[in-house]
C-alpha cells in the first residue's frame, strides 16, 4: 500500500512488519486515579472522530514490548498498529510483536528528539493515511526517551487524520525500580509523564516491595493509575480512551536521550550456538545494562535477554524473516562500554566456513 510522506524510506508497507533503515549523516492530559476505567485502554472512542494514540514508555528493560504484546493478545480483534523506536542501529522489538498487530513499523536509531522525532512524525503520518483499517495506534518508545516528544508530535503535528493521545502508559520494572530511578533523568521523566502506570516483573520480587513501589508511584505522580501486572489484559478496553487535548505550554519540553548511553548492533546470517552466547552475555560487566537478541536456533527463534544482571532465555513467536535478516541479531546498550571489543567476541562466535559446510 503506497502513501505520500516527505521521505521515501517511507513509500510502502509491504509486509506486516516494515523496517525502517536509521539514518545516516506538557504533553498529557491527568486525571484522578479512581477515574479510570480498566476495561477501557482498546475501547472504540465514544463520539470521537480521532484515532487514538497510546504511548507506551519505561526504562530499558522494563517490559515494554512483553505488555504490548499481552495488550495487542487481549484486544479482541482491535486493529492496532504499532510503532517501535528502538535504541541502536538494529531493530528486534518489532520482530516480537509481527501477527499480533495490524502492523509494525520498526524505526531503530533513537530517541524521541530530532532526526529521531522527524522519523516518528513520518510513521505516524503514514498511518495516519490508513485510518480507515486502524482502531488505535501503539507508540513503544526506546527506554532513554521522554514520552513527552511523541506527545508534543501529537500536540502540534498536521495529519492527515486527527490523531489525538489517549494514554500515556509507564512499565516499571520492579526488580530495578530504585536503580533506574537513581541513575537516570529518563526514567524519573517517564514516572511523573504517565497516565498510567504498569508494574512488570513483580512476581520477581516479594509483594511488600511491590507495595512499596506503589506508594512511591502516588507520590511522583498521584494523578496515574496503576494497573495490575498482569499481561496487559486489564489495559485492553484503554487504548481508545482519549484522555483529552494535550497542552504543551503547560508542560516542560521533552529531554533528549538519556546521556552516555551506547548501543553496539551485531547481525549475522549464520546460526551461532546459544551456550557460548550466553555464557558471554552472563559475564559482561556492569558497564553492560541492557542485551537483546533474536537468536535462530533450526527452524524456531529464541529470544535472550539481559536487563542489570538478570540474563532470561525465551522462546519467540515466530518471526517473519525479511530478505537479507540475519540468523542472529545482537543489540548491547550500556554506558561506556567498548564497541569494537564486543564486535570482536560476537564475531569470534561465527562458526568457520567448514563448521557450516
Amino acid at each position: 500500500m503506497y502513501c505520500v510522506v516527505d521521505d521515501d524510506r517511507y513509500d510502502a508497507i509491504s509486509s506486516p512488519l516494515t523496517r525502517m533503515p536509521p539514518r545516516t549523516g506538557g504533553c498529557h492530559q491527568t486525571r484522578e486515579a479512581d477515574s479510570v476505567k480498566a476495561d477501557q485502554v482498546l475501547a472504540p472512542v465514544t463520539g470521537a472522530t480521532a484515532l487514538p494514540v497510546a504511548i507506551v514508555t519505561g526504562f530499558l528493560g522494563s517490559g515494554k514490548t512483553t505488555f504490548v504484546r499481552g495488550l495487542l493478545d487481549a484486544g479482541g480483534g482491535t486493529r492496532v498498529a504499532v510503532i517501535v523506536n528502538e535504541l541502536g542501529e538494529l531493530g528486534i522489538d518489532g520482530a516480537l510483536l509481527e501477527g499480533a498487530a495490524q502492523s509494525v513499523i520498526e524505526l531503530p536509531g533513537g530517541c524521541m528528539c530530532c532526526e529521531s522525532r522527524g522519523d516518528v512524525g513520518r510513521a505516524l503520518a503514514l498511518l495516519a493515511q490508513r485510518a480507515s483499517e486502524l482502531d488505535a495506534i501503539v507508540v513503544e518508545t526506546s527506554g532513554v526517551s521522554d514520552p513527552l516528544g511523541v506527545a508534543d508530535l501529537l500536540a502540534h503535528g498536521v495529519f492527515p487524520t486527527d490523531l489525538r493521545l489517549s494514554q500515556v502508559v509507564t512499565v516499571v520494572d520492579a526488580e530495578n525500580f530504585d536503580r533506574n530511578l537513581a541513575d537516570a533523568e529518563a526514567a524519573y521523566s517517564q514516572i511523573v509523564s504517565a497516565d498510567l502506570f504498569v508494574v512488570g516483573k513483580s512476581d520477581l520480587v516479594a509483594p511488600e516491595v511491590v507495595t512499596a513501589i506503589g506508594g512511591r508511584l502516588a507520590r511522583l505522580n498521584p494523578r496515574a493509575a496503576v494497573l495490575p501486572s498482569d499481561g496487559g489484559r486489564s489495559a485492553a478496553g484503554l487504548l481508545g480512551e482519549v484522555a483529552g487535548v494535550p497542552t504543551i505550554s503547560t508542560r516542560r519540553r521533552a529531554v533528549h536521550t538519556e546521556p552516555g548511553y551506547d548501543s553496539v548492533a551485531w547481525e549475522v546470517d549464520r546460526e551461532i550456538g546459544l551456550e557460548p552466547l550466553l555464557a558471554w552475555v552472563e559475564a559482561l560487566p556492569p558497564s553492560v545494562y541492557r542485551v537483546k537478541a533474536l537468536i535462530r536456533q533450526g527452524e524456531a527463534d529464541v529470544a535472550l535477554h539481559r536487563v542489570g544482571a538478570r540474563v532470561t532465555v525465551l522462546a519467540s513467536p515466530a518471526a517473519r524473516r525479511e530478505p537479507g535478516d540475519g540468523h542472529t541479531r545482537v543489540v548491547v546498550i550500556g554506558k561506556g562500554i567498548a564497541a569494537e571489543s564486543i564486535r570482536a567476541d560476537l564475531a569470534a562466535m561465527e562458526p568457520s566456513d567448514q563448521e557450516t559446510a
